[in-house]
């Protein structure tokens, strides 16, 4: 095993060990010291794989993005009309390769905290960003120009609200149904309630 591989396997094990944390205990309550507990390595280790937790924060942060931009490509690969690429944005963000209640309550622990780290926060803006454009790229041939801004923002907070909701829930995830009222509320919003033409 090459020191590169070891090096990116250590670094694998501290993100997945501080997603543990956060999970657990929140972001406010996250120390160095119980990340390197959680991933049975000494607080030097998390200094030497990225230099500190701001660095580490950022890295895991990153690697949720990565996921979920693995899930967008997985399910717009086979989309061709505007429909069906606007129903694979959205259906990303509920992707069972992604989605699962510790993400939700990690990621919406990042968003709160973002505005006081200004490199989470600038991960925060291009995420956002992102999807606005993706949903608004798509919607733009299916609604009257008029409608595209309200609509765009209708789903776009509609992703959201559900991420709110897992991570405060004590349910258990169902995919399927979630999956299923994401079609719905997209379907709704661009046809304001007909019947989608899918």
């Amino acid at each position: 095993m090459t020191r590169s591989t070891i090096s990116e396997i250590r670094r694998e094990e501290l993100i997945q060990a501080t997603i543990a944390a956060i999970y657990e205990q929140g972001f406010a309550d996250l120390t160095v010291s119980r990340i390197a507990k959680d991933a049975q390595v000494s607080t030097g280790s998390i200094h030497y794989y990225f230099g500190g937790k701001e660095a580490l924060l950022e890295a895991t942060m990153l690697h949720l993005l990565n996921a979920l931009k693995t899930a967008h490509h997985s399910w717009l690969k086979d989309a061709k009309t505007p429909e069906e690429r606007l129903h694979a944005v959205v259906q990303a963000n509920f992707d069972g390769f992604f989605l699962s209640k510790e993400t939700c309550r990690v990621w919406t622990q990042f968003w709160a905290f973002a505005p006081y780290h200004p490199k989470l926060a600038r991960l925060h803006r291009i995420n956002r960003a992102r999807v606005k454009s993706n949903v608004m790229f798509s919607l733009r041939e299916l609604v009257p120009s008029q409608d595209l801004t309200v609509k765009t923002n209708a789903i776009q907070g509609y992703m959201d609200g559900v991420w709110v909701q897992i991570a405060q829930s004590a349910e258990t995830l169902n995919l399927p149904d979630l999956q299923s009222e994401a079609t719905l509320f997209v379907n709704q919003t661009i046809w304001n309630g007909s019947q989608s033409r899918m």
